[in-house]
């Protein structure tokens, strides 16, 4: 048996000895040399590309915040530096440490993004939580770079790319495994995820804005991903190889991308931001009131105009003075449009010009247009209906997002020059626009009826001063003619009254008039959007308060120039707003929401002028450097200024793209001071919610009603602390002025710290440091009364 199965096995096989080579056992290639030390190429990488992407996406805020970038940074490499030293202890230290780390890093980037340390108490938490809910509900409809003035929307764009920053430092470094004083790639962190927070930080920025070379942006990001995610693990034999690899892959990138890059996007996010914005559209109510102003001002887009010149895109005019404000007439002039037009056919063509609205986050029942509009608004399936005054045109249903319609609007240019010119005969009748409501100043007896008074003003070249009023007579049933000079001394608006007759003392012409009236309302008048009681009536404006915003500053102009006898009226709308040079469009936000002045010159026809100062936000966003809307000349809007929200080279602060990929060697100079103070304003900042803080720290917070001009009576013992507050007050609502010098600063901190002895100073220097602190995202309390 066993003979048979070694013959069916066959001879066994000859023993031999193995060869050398048969006997060395097989060996993989592998490179050798050192690595670079792990916490300098994952830091050094880390570093350079999360300054990379958070100067990028602090150039969603206008003026950009590139210092908030830096402090991002800074926090960062803080977070970096500690989670490296807790992965050194072992056991419950080590996670207590990681702990502590975490927390105070996330505390640090709500610091470096500009919250207020009030707010960060535990019993300020409801307020921090409901502020940002508030500013991300803003975020889908606005548009960047974001240059409203909320001050919670200005709080969470850089809270978003400082709190990506700093827990992309967290998941790059946190320690998971390994023995106590080493670490690994292993036991180090989630790189990926920590990779993926870093890049939202280009790539959102970069889809919102158009950024100049965005090519060679690219490309760097590619390079500092690369590095990021392989530089730990080569070895510095492989490292000149693995760089020119990486050099000639960017260099073929940027060679094929521009050949990819198409007109049609690949993918509408515009549109897609827009439509999931449905809940934030915004109408206005267009009529003055002159009370505290609660227009919306999120920096939302409301409107793109594709037009050949710039204008004031007009929803409504107001026609009628009531004695005390300026609204819509009840039933409108009804008059055909060629009645608002010039009768010289070459003067129209020459100003005559086509617009096309797209409408985006605004609701509205008139169609918005400019000047005016020579013939009913086209928009498919949409009938437009005349809507009282001439060139007003209401829609067939409320329009919404997504509307588009075209126009022709005259929208008058003239220079200076033909407006001294154009003389005072005015071919038609003007009357509605020469005439003013009265409230009667003299209590009207209990029982008797009350009985409007209209006051009638003769044209300017009438030659008489003759001034007719008639209110209706309740005897008759008709109406009852009185001394309208005698009427005006027993209203409201006597002193108004004497002004428009000294101003007009010095006018030889209409058009000397006007720029008397806006001499006048230049000098000792400031801006704010929440004036003082006086300032509810228009002579209270001129007199007593001298402070308000553009409903108190036309209407006022407008009230003066029918006193003259100059036919005048009120426009309400928005502003030119800003151009994208790339559509070349017109984009109008809320923050354009405006009113201004109408005034007819005969041959020209209604000629816009704008008295509100040029600090004014509606003013302030236009693409013209200086804000002015110059008299009898459109203001020259689109320029491309600073403030073109589009086709612009994101702003960094005067940052040299140079210095990017050297950004982490920087960052690690701010960990090695590890003291950096979180306390230096930025750009953007505002300092008035500095000085309500330091109030408030040094527990001398004003009561309701307190202004700045009190401030400076209080501070009157120091005048470098009283030149603190009239700094504020005229940089912020004078438009002039810049910002309080160090001898101010420490003048008021002085005064601050006055009477409370050692513990008064340490709490004076607390709450006014050397360098101005970050504004408060919380409510203003100061009155911007003058």
């Amino acid at each position: 048996m066993s003979a048979g199965v070694s013959a069916l096995r066959g001879p066994a096989p000859a023993l031999r000895r193995a060869t050398p080579d048969e006997r060395r056992p097989m060996r993989v290639l592998r490179p050798s040399g050192p690595q670079l030390p792990f916490a300098f190429a994952r830091g050094s990488t880390f570093l350079a590309l999360a300054t990379f992407g958070a100067l990028h996406w602090m150039a969603m805020l206008e003026p950009s915040a590139g210092t908030r970038a830096w402090y991002a940074v800074g926090t960062a490499a803080l977070a970096m530096g500690g989670l490296l030293g807790a992965a050194r202890l072992s056991g419950a230290p080590r996670w207590r440490a990681v702990a502590a780390v975490s927390l105070g890093a996330l505390a640090l980037a709500f610091l470096a993004a500009g919250t207020a340390d009030e707010l960060l108490r535990p019993d300020n938490w409801d307020e921090l939580a409901a502020g940002i809910t508030r500013g991300i509900d803003a975020l889908p409809g606005a548009r960047v770079p974001y240059r409203g003035i909320d001050a919670w929307t200005r709080l969470v764009i850089p809270l978003g790319g400082t709190i990506l920053t700093v827990a992309a430092a967290l998941l790059a470094f946190w320690p998971r495994r390994g023995r106590v004083g080493t670490q690994s790639t292993s036991s180090t962190g989630f790189p990926l995820v920590a990779l993926i927070a870093l890049v939202t930080l280009y790539a959102v920025p970069a889809v919102a804005l158009d950024f100049t070379g965005e090519f060679l942006r690219g490309a760097l990001l590619t390079l500092l991903v690369l590095a990021f995610m392989r530089l730990e693990r080569l070895r510095l034999t492989e490292a000149g190889g693995a760089a020119a690899l990486a050099a000639g892959t960017a260099i073929a990138a940027l060679i094929i991308a521009p050949a990819l890059d198409r007109d049609a996007p690949w993918w509408d996010y515009e549109t897609w931001a827009l439509s999931t914005a449905a809940s934030h559209s915004t109408s206005f109510s267009w009529d003055h009131d002159y009370g505290p102003l609660n227009w919306p001002r999120d920096g939302r887009e409301m409107l793109r105009v594709k037009a050949k010149q710039p204008a004031y895109w007009k929803a409504e005019s107001l026609d009628v003075f009531d004695g005390r404000v300026w609204r819509q007439a009840r039933s409108g002039t009804r008059e055909a449009t060629i009645y608002a037009l010039p009768a010289d056919p070459a003067v129209r063509e020459r100003w005559t010009q086509p617009i096309k609205v797209n409408v985006r986050n605004l609701r509205t029942r008139t169609f918005v247009t400019a000047g005016i509009a020579v013939d009913a608004p086209e928009m498919p399936h949409r009938a437009a209906i005349p809507n009282g005054p001439q060139g007003i045109w209401s829609s067939s249903r409320t329009l919404r997002r997504g509307d588009t319609y075209t126009a022709n609007v005259y929208t008058p240019r003239p220079t200076e020059r033909e407006l001294a010119a154009a003389g005072t005969h005015y071919d038609r009748d003007f009357s509605p626009y020469l005439e003013i409501g009265l409230a009667e100043r003299t209590p009207v007896p209990a029982g008797s009826p009350v009985s409007p008074t209209t006051v009638d003003f003769p044209q300017w070249a009438d030659g008489t001063s003759l001034v007719r009023a008639k209110r209706p007579d309740p005897a008759t049933g008709g109406l009852e003619f009185i001394d309208g000079d005698k009427a005006l001394a027993a209203s409201g608006l006597r002193r108004t009254w004497a002004l428009a007759q000294r101003l007009r003392s010095g006018a030889s012409n209409p058009f000397e008039y006007t720029k008397a009236i806006e001499a006048y309302l230049s000098r000792g008048f400031s801006y704010t959007e929440s004036p003082p009681a006086a300032a509810r009536t228009l002579d209270g404006f001129l007199f007593d308060a001298k402070s308000g915003y553009c409903q108190q500053y036309s209407g006022s102009m407008a009230l003066l120039l029918r006193m003259e006898g100059i036919p005048a009226r009120i426009a309400t709308g928005f502003t030119a707003g800003s151009l994208d040079r790339k559509a070349r469009e017109y984009v109008v936000r809320d923050l354009d929401a405006h009113s201004w002045v109408e005034a007819w010159f005969p041959g020209i026809g209604w000629v816009t002028f704008d008295p509100t100062p040029a600090a004014a936000p509606p003013r302030s966003q236009s693409d013209d450097p200086k804000g002015n809307a110059a008299i009898g000349d459109a203001p020259q809007f689109g320029g491309g200024g600073a403030l073109d929200p589009r086709s612009r080279s994101a702003a960094t602060d005067g940052t040299n793209w140079g210095l990017i990929a050297g950004g982490g060697f920087v960052a690690l100079l701010l960990l090695a001071l590890g003291g950096l103070a979180f306390r230096r304003r930025g750009r953007g900042d505002a300092p008035l919610p500095e000085l309500e803080r330091a109030l408030q720290r040094t527990r001398r917070a004003p009561g309701p009603g307190a202004t700045l001009q009190g401030l400076e009576d209080a501070f009157a013992r120091s005048p470098e602390a009283v030149g603190y507050v009239r700094a504020l007050r005229e940089q912020r609502y004078g438009g002039r002025g810049g910002e309080p010098t160090p001898a101010q600063r420490r003048g008021l901190r002085s005064e601050l710290g006055r009477g409370g002895g050692l513990i008064g100073r340490l709490r004076a220097w607390w709450a006014l440091p050397p360098r101005a602190s970050m504004p408060s995202a919380g409510r203003r309390t100061l009155d911007a009364h003058g």
